[in-house]
């Protein structure tokens, strides 16, 4: 089994971007209630609707998000696209993947959405 890094590689994008992002190992931990913008297929009331730079989180069939990307794009489609280290290639579903990776998403994938970029104080 591989190693769960996509979290790392998020903040390392948010410092390379100058944002001083806290240095989460845990997917999950990224979705506060603050900062919360997107779950279950719908926007949290009274926040803005998800727009590039938001972390995007997957529980890919367990219980909790246990992977995170970049949101690039939005859009008003069945589709976001993303960019996420520890992911495959060609839009492939991998949870333990071998590098960092664009691919389309389909938001009924995904299980929340963090603006990060607005407010990175948690």
């Amino acid at each position: 089994m591989g190693q769960p890094w996509c979290s790392w590689s998020v903040v390392v994008e948010f410092r390379r971007a100058g944002i001083k992002a806290p240095r989460f190992g845990r997917a999950r931990d990224w979705f506060d209630k603050v900062h919360t913008v997107w779950r279950a297929g719908r926007q949290v009331l009274s926040r803005p609707p998800p727009q590039p730079g938001d972390v995007v989180g997957f529980t890919w069939g367990a219980a909790v998000i246990g992977h995170v990307e970049l949101l690039i794009a939005w859009g008003t489609g069945p589709s976001a696209r993303c960019i996420g280290g520890n992911t495959g290639g060609g839009g492939a579903l991998q949870r333990e993947g071998e590098g960092m990776y664009e691919n389309w998403r389909l938001k009924r994938m995904i299980a929340a959405v963090a603006n990060v970029v607005d407010n990175p104080k948690y």
